[in-house]
């Protein structure tokens, strides 16, 4: 009888020493997400004082959006960033054409110094509330629009919204609109393990996780962290919406409703800017990850016929193989993207 009772002793004991740890475990848990809740903001309270908006932030009914111009002159050129980039990407690209003509950057909802959206935006959406700011900010038109990447198909859904307003086109290195139809199925596979790591990402940036492990420095070139807007770009991308909007622009964009193909642009001025080394400098792993050389090689050579499909939009189009760049033209090779706008403008003047 005392045997069985010590017994039962143990066994409660065990159990009320398990109970406690964890209770334990809970509480610092609770108290570890407290910490990083609490370091996230004090830290994007922080990068808001020490990097402002180097534009204006204006009203355009759910949400404020960042409008940055600069330059004089005529025709007037809209940067349309790419996925998951902040328009102070377009830094070295702005810089220089501002000496030229008047030239705009903005950031989607979400990004930059822009309010995030409750839902998705459609790529009709987006164009629509571009055209608002540019309203609501008092720039007219008519305008160049220079597209990166995804924002290729945001300029050219403007241009169809918009025709009586647009005097021509660059596309650096644009997405096409059937990209996810032709890519390689294991490619489009790769893409949904990135948004499911999306999904992580947003629940880590609360918890000021995502910055603390300065998780995207690694996608960055060093041209732009070493850059004298480096830090301001990287505040940008650590702020708490980021991921999210993110995310909820490739649901847009992987989803399985296709926009169809791009609508002919007649005459228009247009140059299709095309990355020459699409994945020459990635990584190993990152390779092996999206499927593997086979299927890479494939995905370049959709790119490749995509981008001369583009070109051919317009009876006036014109390719450029940006041969030493990777998708992020106005990175590694922003005269490119220049000397482009500064010819499309000069057409725009005549």
């Amino acid at each position: 009888m005392n045997t069985e009772n010590k017994s039962t002793g143990k066994r409660r004991g065990c159990l009320g020493c398990l109970g406690r740890g964890l209770i334990g475990l809970l509480i610092v848990l609770v108290v570890l997400m407290i910490a990083g809740a609490l370091y996230q903001s004090a830290a994007s309270a922080s990068d808001a004082k020490k990097y402002p908006p180097p534009g204006e932030l204006y009203d355009v009914g759910e949400y404020r959006l960042h409008l940055y111009c600069t330059g004089e002159g005529s025709p007037t050129v809209i940067l349309e960033a790419g996925a998951g980039n902040p328009a102070l990407g377009w830094y070295f690209v702005q810089k220089e054409a501002a000496r030229f003509t008047r030239i705009c950057s903005y950031d989607r909802p979400g990004y930059g110094w822009s309010e995030p959206a409750s839902s998705p935006l459609t790529r009709e959406q987006v164009a629509t509330t571009l055209h608002q700011l540019l309203e609501t900010a008092g720039v007219s038109g008519p305008f160049i629009l220079v597209g990166h990447s995804a924002g290729g198909e945001y300029i050219r859904v403007f241009e169809k919204q918009y025709p009586s307003e647009v005097l021509g086109m660059v596309f650096v290195d644009s997405s096409h609109e059937t990209d996810m139809l032709r890519y390689p199925p294991k490619f489009l596979e790769s893409r949904k393990s990135q948004n499911a790591m999306m999904k992580v990402c947003q629940a880590l940036s609360s918890f000021g996780l995502v910055r603390a492990t300065r998780l995207w420095d690694a996608i960055i070139p060093e041209t732009l962290l070493t850059s004298e807007i480096g830090d301001a770009v990287m505040s940008t991308i650590y702020r708490t919406t980021y991921c999210k909007s993110m995310m909820n622009e490739n649901v847009v964009f992987d989803s399985s409703g296709q926009p169809g193909e791009p609508a002919s642009l007649g005459d228009m001025p247009l140059i299709v800017l095309s990355a020459g080394a699409l994945y020459d400098a990635v990584p190993e792993a990152a390779v092996t990850s999206l499927g593997g050389p086979e299927v890479l090689a494939e995905v370049v050579r959709v790119h490749d016929e995509n981008q001369n499909l583009l070109v051919h939009l317009s009876t006036r189009g014109k390719l450029i193989v940006a041969e030493k760049s990777g998708h992020e033209i106005h990175w590694y090779q922003p005269e490119l993207v220049i000397d482009a706008i500064r010819e499309i403008v000069e057409q725009g003047r005549k």
